[in-house]
């Protein structure tokens, strides 16, 4: 069973960084349930600002946003993230055809690395390996497999199955380093956590720049790391 932290370091966390941000957050609850920012193809409310600060699942759209961004961040073409609402169609298509068209414009093929949201799935085109990290102990093995079931014929070769998780059950070499939540709601944080340490690694390997990059410390800092982004790029738009 998921152990559960008491809510009150996540109340006082955000409590000491509400004064920082004081103004900007109160011009925001003055807009209800507005649109708040447009990125790319991504539109965010005030109500997804409020996820952000609560204790809360991080819905589609606020992975979504911060997928987009690290997206802008990589100048190489040779990686693809792979918003929830494209992951989840993948793992449930019913038409082979159709499925062509939609996954055509991806270009699985020519990709080095491939990250799908589940908790977190990526495919590893260069080392033909397959892996998924799970942030609550393997709960979400069989919907990656099962996505992974869905994408592996679009690659041009198969990828290899692993699933490298931090079960109990399972034998860990230091390089699968996946932290585990502590609340059972922050699933979405985490996966945003997992990726962004590919981006700020300088190691070009992504296990090593998950196992330098994330700790627990993050599990307070990213909601407010997201909703700051947000506000700077609300201000520069």
């Amino acid at each position: 069973m998921v152990a559960k932290r008491p809510l009150m370091c996540l109340k006082e966390c955000l409590r000491q960084t509400a004064h920082a941000r004081k103004i900007r957050l109160t011009d925001l609850s003055l807009m209800g349930n507005e649109e708040v920012l447009t990125y790319k193809d991504i539109v965010l409310r005030r109500t997804d600002l409020d996820i952000l600060e609560g204790p809360c699942y991080l819905n589609d759209q606020t992975i979504g946003f911060y997928f987009t961004y690290l997206s802008s961040l990589f100048t190489s073409q040779d990686v693809l993230l792979s918003p929830p609402s494209v992951s989840f169609w993948l793992a449930n298509y019913q038409d082979v055809e159709s499925a062509k068209d939609f996954v055509k414009p991806l270009k699985l093929s020519g990709k080095e690395l491939e990250v799908f949201t589940v908790t977190i799935m990526m495919i590893l085109v260069d080392t033909n390996t397959f892996a998924h990290h799970d942030s609550m102990e393997g709960v979400n093995n069989f919907h990656a497999m099962k996505l992974y079931e869905a994408v592996k014929g679009f690659m041009g070769s198969d990828a290899e199955a692993s699933s490298l998780t931090s079960s109990s059950s399972m034998n860990l070499s230091k390089k699968c380093h996946t932290l585990q939540q502590m609340n059972g709601y922050d699933c979405g944080l985490y996966i945003s956590i997992t990726f962004a340490s590919k981006y700020k690694g300088k190691d070009d390997n992504w296990f090593s720049a998950v196992e330098e990059h994330v700790d627990a410390s993050l599990e307070m800092k990213m909601r407010n790391e997201v909703i700051s982004l947000i506000e700077d790029l609300r201000v520069e738009s």
